[in-house]
């Protein structure tokens, strides 16, 4: 597979941006030369990722190998099998507070997280996306932000978020990996909880639909989406101001996706990081 046709993958999945600036270039990413990464799976080779990572920081990574789950990625740093874990900032300075031994590097590359849903779901996603703008504008997204991530306490897990039950006709079935805590969360005894819940709830509320939970590794995401198991679930892009153009951007990787799913706009800004031993 050609080098664009990669980028083009990789820049839908948000793992990388835009090319870098004079300022970004700048940076020394050398402490990652001939390390071994752990990655949540993403729909690219471990080779390919590689190459791809390298040539955005300037690096001389090794290796990455993939796993199912943060957790996953997390018991082969600890126990010596890779180097660092790659996953948003907002998750890697989470962990590093809950885990004394680690620490956490943050990259310049801005992220968005969004919602995704199979391409004939318009009416769906346009309800969706009125409900995250009614959000922003009122101030309850800071609000949700700012109690469950911002000042989540560093020993504390994040606590379960309701979503009622209501008399709502229609049901939407949303899947949850856990593996961007304290966003994307589930605890430890298998309830979904922290800062999506919360937002879930509260769009529940203004398109009037009722939203169930189902949990599911990160793998099987995009076959539930397809097969209908699910009707949403978070993924990352790059920020852009044609946020859907770009998405359907008819090229390699990103014209598959095109043709089976679509996106909301963004409701949280994240940047890259990785997690290492001290």
């Amino acid at each position: 597979m050609k080098t664009n046709r990669l980028l083009s993958m990789l820049l839908l999945a948000g793992m990388i941006a835009a090319p870098m600036s004079a300022k970004t270039a700048k940076q020394d990413y050398s402490f990652l030369n001939g390390k071994t990464g752990a990655v949540t799976f993403i729909r690219l080779s471990e080779e390919n990722f590689k190459d791809i990572i390298n040539g955005r920081l300037g690096s001389k990574i090794e290796k990455f190998i993939y796993n199912d789950s943060l957790m996953g990625n997390l018991s082969m740093l600890k126990s010596g099998r890779v180097d660092f874990v790659m996953t948003p900032n907002i998750s890697a300075d989470y962990i590093a507070q809950r885990n004394p031994d680690l620490k956490s590097v943050i990259f310049p590359v801005d992220n968005n997280l969004v919602m995704m849903l199979r391409d004939s779901d318009v009416k769906l996603r346009d309800s969706f996306d009125a409900a995250i703008g009614k959000l922003k504008a009122s101030g309850k997204l800071a609000e949700l932000y700012k109690k469950w991530i911002t000042d989540l306490p560093a020993g504390q897990e994040p606590a379960a978020a309701t979503i009622e039950k209501t008399s709502y006709p229609e049901t939407i079935y949303v899947g949850v990996s856990g593996d961007l805590p304290p966003l994307d969360y589930v605890a430890a005894d298998g309830k979904p909880a922290g800062y999506n819940i919360a937002l879930l709830a509260e769009i529940s509320k203004v398109i009037e639909k009722n939203i169930e939970i189902l949990s599911l590794d990160s793998r099987a995401r995009i076959t539930a989406l397809h097969s209908k198991k699910i009707d949403v679930f978070f993924w990352t892009v790059r920020p852009n101001s044609k946020l859907q153009e770009n998405f359907n951007n008819k090229t390699a990787g990103a014209e598959r996706m095109s043709k089976k799913f679509i996106i909301t706009k963004p409701y949280c800004a994240v940047k890259s990081a990785v997690l290492l031993k001290k």
